[in-house]
């Protein structure tokens, strides 16, 4: 019975993984990148500076039950809910495809639980715990996912008892090349644009259940993205916990088939994601929403309502968009204090 149990669980933590790594896999492929704009720019939202320190805090809901009913096992999970936490760690240089760019290091973590009773396989009642830890690797000049690496650890605790038993502790590596651009800054309402990219993923660890390394992937794919909406952040009447978001830009994503894997409302004042969900056609839901916004070197912050204003900010301004190597060009820098 164990077995079975295992295994089903297994399933759920696997699909849940690869909806957080942001991996799909699709086999079309599109030649070239396209970038569609319309309208006025001047109040557009640019990319956004971010620094170490930089802290978002996510109510997250897994919503599985579809999922579970097509599984064609014996089985029920209530939504599995928790914190996703979110923090700039590092700043440093990489060569990514012969070039060196600045990047940003980011550390995601959460804890995530049905809560006592809220699991039920084939016939055992108990609790399922999925714990998260991970790093992005996110391109400072566009925002684009370079990399993504996290370990699941899951666990089954059969009747609520304080010791569980360990489905799989597991390590997923994943790859984008080019970077996956999710935004194409400015932001505006029309905004379309898509791109072809590599995607792969090496996928280590341990479980009695199942062969990690049997999910490793390599694919071609090719994503398409929208901004189809502005305003405050709401689905079906629903909103976020944080209450400072009132110009955000929705970005509408589709897989190369048409069919929609999910949203991100974009909101400048945090300098990121509002409210994040991946629609998965194997039958479930993810949401990240957005509770409390903490940035570093920053002053009159309310973490629940308003990003405050940095404390000092440098900007570098060079005399070309571009120079050859070893040839010089004119620096202009500008210094700023919170008081002006």
């Amino acid at each position: 019975m164990q077995g079975r149990i295992g295994s089903a669980f297994a399933l759920i933590a696997l699909l849940l993984a690869s909806s957080i790594s942001g991996v799909v896999t699709n086999d079309s492929f599109l030649s070239n990148e396209f970038v569609q704009h319309s309208g006025d720019y001047s109040a557009a939202p640019d990319i956004p500076q971010l620094r170490i320190g930089d802290e978002w805090i996510y109510d997250t809901d897994f919503d599985v039950a579809s999922l579970i009913s097509q599984a064609n096992v014996s089985a029920s999970l209530s939504t599995l809910t928790g914190d996703t936490n979110y923090e700039i760690t590092d700043i440093f240089f990489m060569m990514i495809n012969g070039t060196q760019s600045l990047v940003y290091e980011v550390s995601i973590n959460g804890d995530f639980t049905s809560g006592n009773n809220g699991a039920t396989f084939n016939g055992v009642t108990g609790r399922l715990d999925i714990e998260y830890t991970g790093t992005d690797i996110i391109r400072v000049r566009d925002l684009a996912v370079v990399n993504s690496e996290f370990s699941l650890l899951v666990e089954f605790f059969a009747y609520n008892l304080p010791w569980g038993l360990e489905l799989a502790d597991i390590t997923f590596d994943t790859w984008y090349e080019p970077p996956k651009e999710k935004h194409d800054f400015p932001l505006h309402l029309g905004d379309q644009w898509h791109m072809p990219f590599q995607a792969g993923t090496d996928v280590t660890g341990t479980s009695n259940y199942f062969d990690p390394s049997d999910f490793n992937t390599n694919t071609t794919e090719n994503n398409s993205w929208q901004v189809t909406d502005t305003g405050t952040p709401s689905e079906s009447g629903d909103g976020i916990t944080y209450s400072g978001c009132d110009d955000s830009y929705k970005i509408m994503e589709w897989n190369s088939t048409g069919v929609n894997t999910g949203f991100e409302w974009y909101c400048p004042a945090v300098r990121g994601a509002a409210w994040m969900r991946v629609d998965n056609g194997a039958g479930f839901t993810i949401d990240w929403m957005l509770k409390s916004y903490d940035p570093a070197d920053s002053w009159g912050v309310q973490t629940g309502s308003n990003p405050g204003a940095r404390n000092v900010a440098i900007d570098v301004e060079t005399q070309f968009f571009a120079t050859l190597p070893n040839s010089e060009q004119t620096i202009t820098a500008t210094y700023e204090t919170s008081t002006g």
